[in-house]
């Protein structure tokens, strides 16, 4: 039997169907696949018959009046499993757009490929990804339903919109980045040199608030425009950046980063740092969203709310974050504190560098496992440290003040005896 694929994207059903050579053979009466020939020689001699009849035999209909949805064979056949135990299959791609005006959101499949003409055929038909409904490529199809010899014809009822779609698009950039350990890891040891001023090879004081806030912006900002350009190419397919450099180019950063954090590297160079960085995580969001080629208007859309997503997390890590490192900054406890975490941060970036560069394990995948389990109890750990650290340099401040109006009193009472 075959099995076909359904895709649902912004503007056109897409259907990828497989179907048994030998068995395709037998439905067009001749022979397709020579031993000798090649996957790419056997398409290019049945190119235009095989494109013709796949247009014939696969048809969509609005359920309510049956008006006709236009077909288009997408590129040529591709033969693929010529070694397979079971024969190669012949791999069949369609597009097939409703009529104008209609919203799509029923429509009655009839697939014919084979079992118009081998009654024995049987092809199984699952819903792979629905932008409208709001269901990934990511998720297990889920069985619409079989077409035989007496029954053609697949009724797809579907509950979902527009605006659904680009919804869940956006939940995915944010869960990206929500569960992105890494990606999250980056922006934090960004954010722990922002409040700092470096000089002569050393974080020597810290800034204003305000210049702190001027700095976040910029390196952000960087960072955003950096993984949106390559997110953006990676996505259109005109840039392709493999796992195996990518994932260990992340870790690399994040090490980096840290380390810039603990002590200057790249001292009032953080805005390029973080653009030339933000290319590479770009390149790793990109690979999110690769996959099936489901249309331009599928991409474009999906890499709208991706990026959105993606967006809409990082502003708000920084609302949860960022107040207490201001509050951290103008405290003794900032160095020790950003030591650590910047350490710490090194430390898990150090592990995925050995995980993605060798074969073995990562030796600090328990303790991230557990930061990723507890992230509320972290923040809340980090808040109360900034809290309390506040509160001592004001009592510090206070007891100063309280010292310095007593030995001035002093003074005062002893120039008054003399």
């Amino acid at each position: 039997g075959s099995i076909a694929f359904v895709d649902f994207t912004v503007d056109e059903l897409r259907i990828e169907q497989d179907v048994p050579v030998e068995e395709l053979e037998r439905a067009l009466g001749e022979r397709l696949a020579e031993p000798h020939e090649s996957a790419a020689e056997i398409v290019a001699r049945h190119a235009v018959r095989l494109r013709a009849y796949a247009a014939t035999h696969v048809e969509a209909t609005t359920v309510d009046g049956g008006r006709p949805w236009g077909t288009e064979v997408v590129g040529n056949v591709g033969i693929v499993g010529r070694d397979a135990a079971d024969g190669p299959r012949a791999v069949f791609a369609l597009a097939l757009r409703p009529p104008h005006g209609d919203d799509a959101r029923s429509v009655r499949l009839r697939d014919e490929l084979v079992a118009r003409e081998i009654v024995s055929h049987h092809t199984a038909i699952f819903l792979r990804s629905d932008w409208a409904g709001g269901v990934g490529a990511e998720g297990a199809p889920r069985l619409l339903g079989t077409v035989r010899a007496w029954n053609h014809d697949v009724v797809i009822r579907r509950d979902g919109s527009f605006w659904r779609g680009l919804g869940g698009a956006v939940a995915l950039g944010a869960d990206h980045i929500a569960t992105g350990t890494d990606h999250l890891m980056f922006l934090l040891a960004l954010m722990l040199a922002a409040p700092l001023v470096a000089a002569r090879g050393r974080w020597v004081g810290a800034r204003a608030s305000r210049d702190t806030l001027g700095a976040l912006a910029r390196v952000v900002s960087a960072f955003t425009l950096g993984h949106s350009a390559t997110l953006a190419l990676g996505a259109l397919g005109w840039v392709r950046g493999p796992a195996a450099l990518v994932e260990p180019a992340i870790a690399l950063s994040i090490l980096v980063t840290a380390l810039h954090a603990v002590r200057p590297i790249f001292p009032r160079r953080e805005t390029w740092l973080a653009a030339a960085f933000g290319l590479i995580h770009g390149l790793a969001f990109a690979r999110t969203l690769g996959g099936h080629d489901l249309g331009r208007a599928q991409i474009v859309w999906t890499l709208l709310g991706f990026n959105t997503g993606i967006e809409l997390a990082q502003v708000v890590l920084l609302l949860l974050v960022v107040p207490w490192v201001l509050l951290l900054a103008r405290t003794r406890t900032y160095a020790p504190v950003r030591c650590a975490a910047a350490l710490a941060a090194a430390t898990a970036a150090t592990g995925w560098l050995l995980e993605r560069t060798t074969s073995l394990p990562n030796p600090t995948a328990r303790p991230i496992a557990w930061l990723e389990a507890h992230p509320l109890p972290v923040l809340a750990a980090f808040a109360a440290t900034a809290i309390v650290a506040r509160a001592a340099e004001s009592w510090r401040a206070r007891q100063e003040r309280t010292r310095s109006i007593v030995a001035h009193s002093s003074a005062m009472r002893a120039r008054s005896i003399a």
